[in-house]
């Protein structure tokens, strides 16, 4: 519990932050969208680490509510696929689709959209993580 509440929680939290203010760097900035990228991989790879760890956690005999735990969990899961959801308005993406009405995105509204929902990813993912950390009686 120790390793979850002294490295991995806060190490989470500091991925957040990094991921909401590079979203936000980014609507402003566009030229930050391949550094934004990156830090959705980081945040991918983050919020992996921190599920195995909630789990060895729980698996070693933590007080913590079962159900509330992994429902938090894996809401903070499933945020992760609308990162980088601007791609779905890229060309390529439009071809594969015969919608006629189905918008094209230029490469700035792509990076704006991309770093708005980084922002709003990042909080809603730092919010689940407290609520795990709460949970788990930290």
């Amino acid at each position: 519990m120790d390793f979850y509440t002294g490295l991995i929680y806060p190490a989470f939290l500091v991925v957040c932050a990094l991921l909401v203010l590079t979203g936000a760097a980014t609507m402003v900035w566009i030229g930050l969208h391949p550094w934004l990228k990156r830090v959705v991989t980081a945040m991918w790879i983050a919020t992996g680490i921190h599920a195995v760890t909630v789990i060895g956690v729980m698996l070693s005999g933590s007080d913590a509510s079962v159900v509330l735990s992994l429902g938090y969990l894996l809401a903070s899961v499933i945020l992760l696929p609308l990162l980088g959801i601007g791609r779905l308005g890229e060309p390529d993406a439009v071809l594969g689709d015969p919608d006629p009405n189905r918008p094209v995105l230029a490469p700035d509204q792509i990076a704006r959209v991309d770093g708005g929902i980084a922002v709003i990813i990042g909080i809603g993912a730092a919010v689940l993580a407290w609520r795990v950390f709460v949970l788990m009686g930290a």
